[in-house]
């Protein structure tokens, strides 16, 4: 009687925490993202210096600096040192 009840329950759990356990696949290995005047900009792949903040780059024409993203997601800002990290036309 115990088996019956016990399997399912299991079954039930594993489901639940693999499902917190999936990879990241939105990332593109080949491309960036800035988020510029509400809509996410596709930039080739940036290499920042490693640090504590968000990487920037400068987009020109404009100058403006923006935060550089792995994937369009605000909540993927890629790591850098908080300078801009060169230039990009847009």
């Amino acid at each position: 009687m115990k088996s019956k009840f016990l399997i399912p329950l299991l079954a039930v759990i594993f489901t639940t925490a693999m499902s917190f356990t999936t990879a990241r696949t939105a990332v593109d290995p080949n491309n960036d993202y800035v988020f510029r005047n509400g809509n996410w900009q596709m930039i080739p792949e940036i290499t920042c210096t490693t640090g504590a903040s968000e990487c920037k780059i400068t987009v020109n024409p404009d100058g403006t600096d923006y935060t550089v993203y792995d994937s369009q997601s605000l909540g993927d800002a890629k790591p850098g040192t908080g300078d801009s990290e060169g230039e990009v036309e847009l």
